[in-house]
């Protein structure tokens, strides 16, 4: 009994510096960048600089899992939109605004994950820190893909669409638009212009995967 209250009480420590880790890098991070230090980062979570590669190989590792981590808050996030959503028109609504609001409201996610995607950034990271990233990518996008593979099912979507280049469309729309927005510090919310463009984007998509609809007119001999 006493070796296991022990290893448990071993085993809680061990998961709270892990946490005090990803907290600080987290903080450093959204404040800094990528130019923020492993140095910064122990300083931060009050521990030597050695203990941090024990539990994570790299910065680049420790950059990548705070990535990772926002991914999970914006799953979580579509998870409970989706719940109250009926019908993939309205599905393929609540996930495209989960994510526009999830990234203006973590405005800190969403730079340090643009940041990750440019060039300069994958040329430092290894490939297997590459593929962590885009598979976790693929599978928010998976969430699109299915309400628009519901919608095709239901008949309310053409059948000749490609439904992953439809939600590929969706969302990087939705970051281009993002990518002004987040810059202007003003824009904490989709009021405005950029809630303008946002519903712009989105109304473009459904017209485009919708099927056609008689528009009602008679024609001359009518």
């Amino acid at each position: 009994m006493r070796q296991m209250a022990v290893a448990a009480r071993r085993e809680k420590e061990r998961l709270q510096r892990g946490n005090a880790i990803l907290e600080a890098a987290r903080h450093l991070f959204f404040e800094k960048g990528y130019s923020a230090t492993m140095d910064e980062i122990a300083k931060k979570a009050e521990l030597g600089k050695g203990t941090l590669y024990l539990y994570f190989k790299s910065k680049d590792e420790l950059y990548v899992s705070v990535i990772i981590e926002g991914f999970h808050v914006l799953e979580r996030r579509m998870e409970r939109e989706l719940a109250k959503a009926e019908g993939p028109d309205e599905k393929t609504r609540a996930i495209y605004y989960a994510f526009v609001d999830h990234c203006l409201e973590n405005r800190e996610y969403f730079r340090i994950t643009q940041y990750f995607l440019t060039e300069d950034a994958r040329s430092k990271t290894s490939r297997e820190l590459i593929d962590t990233i885009n598979q976790a990518s693929m599978r928010l996008l998976q969430y699109g893909v299915n309400a628009i593979q519901d919608g095709v099912a239901s008949g309310l979507f053409r059948d000749d669409i490609d439904v992953i280049a439809a939600s590929i469309l969706g969302w990087r729309s939705a970051t281009g638009i993002l990518d002004l927005a987040v810059l202007d510090e003003e824009a904490d919310s989709r009021a405005g212009t950029y809630g303008q463009l946002f519903d712009l984007a989105f109304d473009f998509l459904m017209r485009g995967m919708k099927k056609d609809r008689p528009s009602g007119r008679k024609g001359a001999g009518g």
